[in-house]
């Protein structure tokens, strides 16, 4: 779901500077090879030296592994966003993702250093395996990324803002990107790059752009503060401070969830709500504004 999130940092006056966060996080696609990372299409997939036949596009994870020097169980995992339609400018641009927990056991290989590579030319997720990798950069755009056993490290964003802004300026370019560490020993149940992947039935699990960008935006005085968070949230969601004539909180099917207000704190009270991808509807004076976000 694409959604513009104004969690504004705005100042007095009719013209204010704003702080915008866009949340692009493609979901399930048709996985019949057409997917190319769009909303509807998300694209990743990961490849096993030790079942180099194996295609695992369908799955809901992506692995990536350093190189093994003892035998062939190592991965490589691949991801790609369709950006053609997101903004031009940006700030800074987050890749997004939710780890797989990491701390049965490992006995070899356990500290590794992972980097992210552009890919350079194009792969299809639903039939990619080991005998028809993309060509990729040597220089890796992202990294290192240091993960030692044993690891919980749940959700993490990486700035990937110099690959992003290649893309833009080179859309035909854009084969995505994949991740693995070069790091070679004996992976004997080795520490991973391990996260869910687009295809996860739980939407807030999928991995996802979170773009900064800035502009100049008009706003009612009363709009001056639209800041609301913590996104991801827990047990509660915290409020404008003022000009906030009405409020409610849906699921993406809009219907209304039943949470308690603290007038006085400013807070929705939302302990009780299941994990996942909801919508903050603010009426101001003069505007609405929704704002996704995701409860852990």
């Amino acid at each position: 779901m694409r959604t513009i999130l104004l969690l504004a940092l705005l100042f007095m006056g009719s013209y204010v500077s704003a702080q915008n966060i866009m949340i692009y996080q493609p979901g399930p696609g048709a996985n019949n090879g057409s997917d190319e990372g769009g909303l509807t299409g998300g694209k990743d997939t990961w490849v096993n030296r030790y079942s180099p036949g194996d295609n695992k596009g369908g799955l809901d994870h992506v692995l990536t592994s350093p190189r093994s020097s003892c035998n062939e169980s190592d991965y490589k995992g691949y991801f790609k966003f369709d950006v053609s339609t997101l903004p031009e400018e940006v700030n800074a641009v987050y890749f997004g993702v939710t780890h797989i927990e990491h701390t049965s056991y490992c006995y070899s290989n356990c500290t590794a250093d992972f980097y992210f590579y552009l890919c350079t030319s194009d792969w299809d997720e639903m039939s990619l395996v080991q005998n028809n990798l993309p060509t990729e950069e040597s220089t890796a755009f992202f990294g290192p990324l240091a993960i030692s056993y044993p690891n919980n490290l749940g959700v993490q964003e990486y700035d990937i803002t110099s690959a992003y802004n290649y893309w833009k300026e080179n859309p035909e370019l854009n084969f995505g990107f994949v991740v693995y560490s070069p790091t070679t020993g004996c992976n004997n149940a080795s520490v991973y790059f391990g996260v869910k992947s687009s295809d996860d039935a739980v939407e807030a699990n999928r991995p996802y752009l979170k773009i900064d960008y800035s502009g100049s935006t008009a706003v009612h005085d009363l709009a001056k503060a639209t800041t609301v968070g913590p996104n991801p949230f827990t047990d509660f969601i915290n409020l404008p401070a003022a000009g906030v004539v009405n409020c409610y909180l849906t699921n993406l099917n809009g219907q209304k969830m039943d949470v308690g207000y603290s007038q006085g704190v400013k807070q929705l009270f939302t302990a009780h709500l299941p994990r996942g991808v909801y919508l903050l509807h603010l009426e101001l004076e003069g505007q609405s504004i929704t704002h996704k976000l995701i409860k852990r």
